[in-house]
């Protein structure tokens, strides 16, 4: 019987314990809120500034359906960019077409106009991606003086060419069998052919 008390007892002091750190965590939980909200309240300002006024004004709501940002570290050595490229004009009656070689669109064909091709989230873009890190209008391709360029939109995540993944394509020409990857290595991947 003295078993079955102790027992008893030592149970009801661990209940007692648990239920009493249970009371502590929800009490510091809204303290470690207000923390984090005034450490994020502090980096805004920092990164409102360096991005200029125009981005200070418009702090929206969070969206889960907005782009979502994925930090690189840069580079040791400053900001990298493509080895030397040989830039090539499109041959006559030449036909310049991306094909995706990866991702949810596999297998697909897009031929490239003159008027050119959009990349993005954005449903009336000529190749319409679903992954977030992909700008909802995040890069055109057009054919300028019988050259394929790609030019990055200012998108949030960058355009990447060949694997390169510390180097950002702002404007590029394309040459045959490029490979580019929009918002970052791992979403659909696209493959620049000329027939």
């Amino acid at each position: 019987m003295v078993k079955y008390y102790v027992f008893s007892g030592l149970f009801a002091l661990v209940m007692v314990g648990v239920a009493a750190q249970l009371i502590h965590n929800r009490r510091r939980r809204p303290k470690a809120r207000a923390a984090e909200a005034k450490a994020a309240h502090a980096v805004a300002p920092a990164v409102a500034s360096a991005a200029g006024p125009a981005a200070a004004a418009k702090e929206a709501p969070y969206d889960p359906n907005a782009t979502r940002i994925h930090f690189r570290p840069a580079p040791a050595n400053g900001h990298a960019t493509l080895p030397a490229r040989v830039e090539a004009a499109l041959p006559e009656g030449a036909i310049a077409k991306l094909v995706c070689v990866g991702g949810h669109l596999k297998g697909q064909s897009f031929p490239i106009t003159p008027a050119g091709i959009t990349v993005g989230r954005d449903p009336q873009s000529t190749i319409v991606l679903t992954d977030h890190r992909v700008s909802h209008q995040h890069a055109k391709i057009s054919i300028v003086d019988r050259k394929v360029v790609l030019r990055d939109l200012d998108s949030t995540n960058g355009t990447f060419l060949n694997a390169h993944l510390s180097a950002l394509v702002h404007e590029v020409v394309l040459c045959p069998d490029d490979t580019i990857f929009f918002g970052g290595h791992g979403g659909d991947q696209f493959r620049f052919l000329v027939h």
